[in-house]
């Protein structure tokens, strides 16, 4: 399975927004390739990101995007940029057209327009790990920060990552022996995402599974879990094509500050740091938690 549903139809969901809303769809003004993440820059502030897969060339392979023809490209329509890139294989050309669909969805991704189309921003920082009960069995795909805030708050802590697991692990040594640290959380590799998935009761899911072309396959495996979110700053679209596909809750973002975004992606080599000074976070709700 792929992802390219997904896309073609949150993209088609956006053409009828603009269309309704009277909403000019911006231009690509600019897109920049950094450490980790590709971004777009649009005009009237429509701007996105999302993870390029760089980094680990063992697990994700080399990169493969085109520079040229991304130059060539300034100019066009971020609809044509994006339609133009998330069929690609390649997982940074993807990149470029997923951060196009997140820069078009910034001014339907604000409060009141997330109200209007029917589902709740939660008043308070509701994440993954603030849902968790003692006894589930709970499935984070993509190590990073929920893994940490999710400790000692469920029966199970499992994690599923195409990277090697000794990129997260430590190993501590003491009188009592060696073990791998932290000892709460099972890292699994890509190939046990069935097995692990399907016996989950609440489960998180990388926005990045959208680039690699995963999110589609591991939503099916998904489909017995109780609750099913999506998080991070590959997920800055509007989630309404994700609602429908069965998740329950979106933890992402929104670009609140253009120009100070604009300004940090060229001269801020850190893209967390940039988040966090020009982005409000916020977790989108299809059901009442």
């Amino acid at each position: 399975m792929s992802n390219n549903n997904i896309l073609k139809e949150t993209l088609a969901r956006l053409r009828d927004l603009y269309a309704k809303s009277g909403l000019k769809p911006g231009a690509l003004l600019k897109a920049a390739v950094k450490q980790g993440w590709n971004v777009v820059i649009g005009s009237d502030g429509q701007c996105g990101m999302a993870m390029n897969f760089t980094g680990c060339a063992d697990a994700f392979g080399e990169p493969q995007l085109d520079l040229a023809a991304l130059q060539a490209s300034i100019g066009k329509s971020l609809f044509d940029v994006a339609s133009d890139r998330m069929d690609s294989k390649s997982w940074q050309e993807r990149s470029i057209g997923v951060a196009a669909i997140s820069a078009l969805s910034q001014p339907f991704l604000t409060p009141i327009s997330i109200r209007e189309r029917g589902f709740e921003i939660s008043p308070e920082d509701t994440d993954f790990a603030s849902c968790l009960q003692p006894d589930d069995i709970a499935v984070i795909v993509g190590y990073g920060g929920a893994v940490q805030r999710s400790l000692g708050k469920c029966k199970e802590l499992h994690v599923l990552d195409m990277r090697p697991k000794e990129l997260f692990l430590g190993t501590l040594i003491t009188e009592r022996g060696i073990e791998s640290t932290p000892s709460e959380v099972t890292v699994h590799p890509a190939q046990d995402n069935q097995n692990v998935l399907g016996r989950a009761t609440i489960i998180t899911i990388t926005g990045s599974a959208l680039v690699n072309g995963t999110l589609e396959e591991l939503l099916h495996y998904a489909k017995n879990a109780r609750l099913i979110s999506v998080y991070g700053a590959s997920a800055g679209f509007i989630p309404d094509v994700l609602f429908e596909r069965g998740v329950h809750m979106v933890h992402s973002s929104r670009i609140t500050d253009p120009e100070a975004f604009d300004y940090s992606v060229i001269y801020d080599m850190n893209m967390e740091s940039v988040m966090q000074r020009t982005q409000q976070f916020q977790t989108v709700l299809k059901i009442e938690l």
